[in-house]
């Protein structure tokens, strides 16, 4: 069985740029990859100097000058790994807002967000109805100078599945949240990592489709936490949805098949919708079967805390060994969270679940 590899041996390395150049003299930095439908984050603390002879051009203020901190435009990434292994992007964004503190020396905290914060903070009224999902997906992209990746193109006009579930878009409404409306009805998930936008569906997801990640109990994992959601009714619509690449989701040429969990006549209804090109009517049928199941089941989650790998991403999935049968399996990503400092290195802490994600 494998209980799951120890971090590298190598001593841990941080880069922190800032608009480009990296800096050295950090103090500490946490990111938060928070998970399908919501926007990743960082803070990074710096020392600040109260001087017209600054060691850092980005952190001071002067009786003449202060730095782009004070009031300019703030680009942040952040690299980690360790000595001899790869290095990976932990998160690229701009600064929010600076925290100054000057009650035990003078730092400075930087606050922001990933590039999701553009079309997160973007409101419009949508008037995209005339085009397919994938075409007005590609259209916001660029609005934001983000790069679309799009592994299944869209056939069908937004205005009809508009008409189908008597939703109005003529509204104002955030790009991120259109698109999120765009990938509920298309069964997709919508996730940036980057300058990149994905939009598609979730097995598709390049670190989603590689084997879970090994963790064990008593070997890779500390203060392991878990809980069983209460056995509460939970209401779905499920419909999976089938036609040949190239071709219109037309009634003629598509396969449909659909059922309901529980009371869907109730307050709280939760639609499931797969979209999934080129497979046969009895495919369709044991897609639809395996989503049920899962949404069905037993539902665990929890959190716990260790070592940083490079391998992990939100997008990938764990599989928890060593707590026994049932709470022994594999389980989603919801949260992470990677934290340092100069003095203890890099930790990483996971919340996960094993219900389906969503992108909202």
């Amino acid at each position: 069985m494998n209980k799951g590899n120890f971090r590298a041996y190598g001593k841990p390395i941080v880069n922190i740029y800032v608009n480009d150049k990296k800096i050295d003299d950090w103090i500490s930095f946490q990111v938060d990859w928070n998970g399908m439908g919501d926007i990743d984050s960082f803070d990074i603390a710096f020392q600040w100097d109260i001087s017209d002879k600054p060691r850092h051009e980005y952190f001071y203020s002067g009786s003449k000058k202060s730095s782009d901190v004070v009031h300019g435009k703030i680009v942040v990434k952040i690299e980690a790994g360790f000595e001899g292994e790869e290095i990976v992007p932990l998160i690229e964004g701009e600064m929010d807002c600076p925290e100054w503190d000057f009650s035990d020396g003078e730092t400075v905290k930087i606050a922001g967000r990933s590039y999701g914060a553009k079309p997160y903070d973007f409101v419009e009224t949508v008037k995209y109805q005339n085009m397919t999902a994938t075409e007005a997906f590609q259209k916001i992209c660029h609005t934001h100078g983000l790069t679309p990746i799009i592994p299944i193109i869209t056939n069908t006009m937004i205005g009809e599945y508009v008409n189908d579930d008597h939703t109005s878009v003529a509204e104002e409404m955030s790009h991120w949240d259109y698109v999120l409306y765009l990938a509920e009805q298309e069964g997709f998930i919508s996730r940036i990592k980057g300058k990149e936008w994905y939009f598609g569906p979730l097995s598709m997801l390049e670190d989603y489709a590689k084997e879970p990640l090994a963790f064990s109990y008593g070997h890779n994992i500390r203060n392991l936490k878990m809980k069983k959601a209460p056995n509460e009714a939970r209401n779905f619509n499920v419909e999976v949805v089938s036609w040949q690449s190239g071709e219109k989701k037309k009634k003629g040429n598509k396969i449909v098949e659909k059922t309901t969990i529980g009371n869907t006549e109730g307050n709280h209804v939760y639609t499931i919708r797969r979209n999934i090109p080129n497979i046969t009517r009895a495919q369709v049928q044991q897609h639809l079967k395996n989503i049920c199941q899962e949404l069905t089941k037993q539902q665990f989650s929890g959190s716990f805390d260790t070592d940083f790998f490079q391998e992990l991403t939100s997008d990938r999935r764990i599989v928890l060994y060593g707590v026994g049968i049932g709470l022994s399996q594999i389980y989603h990503v919801d949260t992470v969270t990677i934290s340092g400092d100069k003095d203890s290195g890099i930790e990483c802490s996971i919340k996960f679940t094993n219900a389906i994600p969503q992108s909202e």
